[in-house]
């Protein structure tokens, strides 16, 4: 529960903002009067002067959310709660990974470099059931899945996406199968870039403990053809005692093209390619030991936009990905580390210096190289069918091939199909009642035809505070890890015809999916300066998918046992969640802004039919706030508080306790000729709390960064 001393410290830090706006006086040297020559730096600051939001800019129109039901909605009149992150809270929050601006949506939790697998890759997870790879959330950008269907999840640091590219984030809270199928499962994260039509350059660089990183971008246009293009290389030394470096560079262009007043093409393209470090000798000291990885991957998509009449548009979109991570090591002293293994399960010293006798070498080649393809194809169509009543509807077809022979146990690509059929309707039946309606019929290759429903209804109790109640299922498709994983490492033996194997896991296949009924009950309140958003939610999930050892086992014809039984998937049994989700947001004036989520999260499950520790798989209470003001026309602050309560993550996790971080940013605005740009300065866990994420190796501690930022 939250104590009496942590509302003290939340309540300090607030107060400590509230007061900073006092200090504005300090900074009038920077605020010119009428008496002031005229200068390019004193016309700029008049500039951002005159753009300073007024009481009227604030209480404008309610932005449109896209990604729910992909009907262009406002949030009281959407099927689900969403949370939406715009470019000024990415840069008032300072942050310089993308996944940590996630901490700013209630019930998400972020850890960084999770796993030891992957050693460089963030978690990040919503509603718990929290693992490395986070498989049960659907990410995409600009609508182009990113969602890997090996491990499940993705690996955010290879993303060819640089964060002052990105102009809004639009996260769904809760399950989306209705309009993205299965794996939107406890929710969907769509990343949109900025528009191409913003022309002009921009330096970007970034300085810190262990971080730097440098982009260019330029955007134009030529005739009816807009392009932006990025390019940037950054660089992370990870934490402390990890082996988790990563080094990356990375290139992005996007283009629109303006054919008439009803068609639109649009182009977009990435690369990113580099080193990770992986392995972690004190974790798997046979297979995984500390080396350098290479990985690149990139992607292309066309889409063409067509408008039939202001109600009505069609969309075509075509796109390719390719990832690849170049992994082809040599083990450690696989006979020096197997006797430590074979006496650690109960053997004598006398057995396991027999058996690792018979060891032909002393290492083993390991061919841990992946490659994945994707190749998907999108028809969407948006219509009115009367002044009250509106829909879309499409249909998708998706080819993933996967090329991992350590995981999959031999040389093959193996090809997994999806074709799809969604629809969605919004009835508004009179000015209080308004009815969603949607659904998606899918087919896979691993588990067969499934349908995903979704239905809610939303009453206006007065034109600016809206009651929903809504009802939506998800599937998600086990990954390969769960369906066709044959992890193995083959030693030769002296013994004739025999050969000595080392199973990690070996799946049965035929998993069913998970299944998920999510039921909740949301209020959205605005009071003008004040929006409230909360709900409460029930999450009644089946067929978990568990992961045992197979004790039966028995090792093939010619071959010799060397490890425990291997680990396979299965389902399980019922998993329930309840919780309380809150998200408030607050201009206290027109230079201060208060952004508050608060979430309690509650799993019950047998855990035997599930999986250990599944109930403290994610925090019971977790809060986030940030408070930015403007202190002048040129200079702005803002301050940023996290608390997670005690988590024990699954997979490569273990608990950890409370979590209190601080971070605060100082920035100024400068105008030099004919540049002009931003210069700031963050430090994350101010107070230097050196508190573990995800695991108790993985230890955070305070790192701070310069940020500079040229147009011209």
């Amino acid at each position: 529960m939250i104590n009496f001393y942590d509302l003290l410290r939340l309540m300090a830090i607030l107060a400590s903002l509230f007061l900073a706006s006092i200090s504005t006086a300090l900074f009038a040297a920077d605020v010119t009067d009428e008496n002031t020559a005229s200068t390019p730096e004193t016309n700029y600051i008049e500039g951002l002067r005159q753009r300073e939001l007024s009481d009227d800019d604030y209480l404008g129109d309610v932005p449109q959310v896209l990604t729910i039901s992909r009907l262009a909605q406002s949030a009281a009149d959407a099927p689900a709660a969403t949370t939406v992150i715009d470019r000024e809270t990415i840069r008032a929050s300072g942050i310089v990974d993308l996944p940590e601006i996630f901490r700013l949506v209630p019930g998400f939790y972020v850890g960084v470099n999770a796993g030891y697998r992957y050693n460089s890759n963030h978690v990040v997870n919503y509603h718990g059931l929290s693992t490395a790879f986070a498989g049960n959330m659907q990410v995409m950008i600009n609508g182009r899945s990113v969602y890997s269907p090996l491990f499940g999840g993705l690996k955010w640091s290879e993303l060819p996406l640089a964060i002052d590219d990105i102009e809004r984030i639009e996260i769904t809270r809760g399950p989306n199968a209705a309009s993205y199928g299965a794996n939107s499962y406890f929710g969907v994260i769509n990343i949109l870039t900025q528009q191409t039509t913003e022309a002009g350059n921009t330096i970007i660089a970034k300085h810190g403990n262990g971080r730097n990183e440098a982009f260019y971008r330029h955007g134009g246009k030529i005739n009816n053809l807009n392009v932006r293009v990025t390019a940037g290389y950054r660089e992370d030394d990870g934490l402390n005692n990890r082996n988790d470096f990563k080094r990356t560079r990375l290139l992005n262009a996007q283009a629109d093209y303006r054919i008439d007043n009803n068609n639109l093409l649009e182009f977009e393209f990435g690369i990113a390619n580099g080193a990770r470090a992986d392995g972690e000798s004190a974790k798997d000291s046979v297979l995984f030991i500390p080396r350098e990885r290479d990985i690149i991957n990139h992607y292309e998509l066309i889409r063409w936009q067509h408008t039939f009449s202001a109600d009505s548009d069609f969309k075509l979109q075509a796109f390719h990905s390719f990832d690849s991570t170049e992994d082809d090591f040599t083990s450690s002293n696989i006979r020096a580390n197997a006797k430590k293994v074979f006496i650690t399960s109960g053997r004598s010293n006398g057995q396991a210096t027999a058996i690792v006798s018979t060891f032909l070498n002393d290492q083993v080649a390991i061919n841990n190289d992946i490659k994945q393809e994707r190749f998907d194809l999108e028809a969407q169509h948006t219509f009115k069918l009367m002044p009250n009543l509106r829909g879309v509807w499409g249909a998708n077809a998706r080819l993933d091939t996967t090329y991992a022979p350590y995981w999959l146990g031999n040389q093959k690509t193996e090809h997994f199909n999806l074709q799809r059929l969604f629809g969605h309707v919004e009835w508004r039946l009179n000015d209080q009642w308004l009815v969603n309606v949607g659904s998606m019929l899918e087919h896979n290759s691993f588990t067969g035809t499934d349908i995903s429903p979704r239905a809610s209804i939303n009453f206006k109790l007065t034109p600016k505070h809206t009651i929903r109640l809504g009802v939506s299922t998800a599937l998600r498709t086990p990954n390969y890890v769960e369906e066709k994983f044959n992890a193995s490492v083959l030693i030769p033996l002296t013994t004739p015809n025999t050969t000595g194997i080392a199973y990690s896991f070996l799946a049965k296949g035929n998993v069913s999916p998970e299944k998920i009924v999510s039921t909740e009950l949301g209020y959205l309140g605005d009071f003008g300066r004040l929006s409230i958003d909360a709900r409460l939610f029930h999450d009644a999930i089946s067929d978990y998918i568990k992961t045992t050892r197979d004790s039966k086992f028995v090792a093939p014809a010619g071959f010799l046992l060397l490890s425990s039984p291997p680990i396979n998937a299965a389902n399980g049994g019922d998993v329930n969640i309840n919780g309380l989700e809150s998200q408030l947001k607050w201009r206290l004036s027109n230079k201060t802004k208060l952004l508050l989520n608060y979430a309690y999260i509650n799993i019950k499950a047998n855990e035997k039919d599930t999986a250990g520790n599944i109930t403290k798989s994610s925090p019971k209470h977790t809060i986030s706030t940030l408070i930015s003001q403007q202190l002048s026309p040129v200079w702005d602050a803002s301050l940023a508080y996290y608390q997670t309560s005690k988590v024990n993550a699954l997979g490569d996790g273990d608990q950890v306790g409370l979590i209190r971080r601080t971070d605060i940013r100082l920035a100024r605005k400068f105008k030099l000729n004919r540049f002009d740009g931003e210069v700031s300065a963050a430090v994350q866990n101010l107070f230097d709390n050196n508190y573990q994420e995800f695991a108790n190796y993985n230890t955070l501690n305070r790192r701070g960064v310069i940020d500079l930022k040229l147009n011209f």
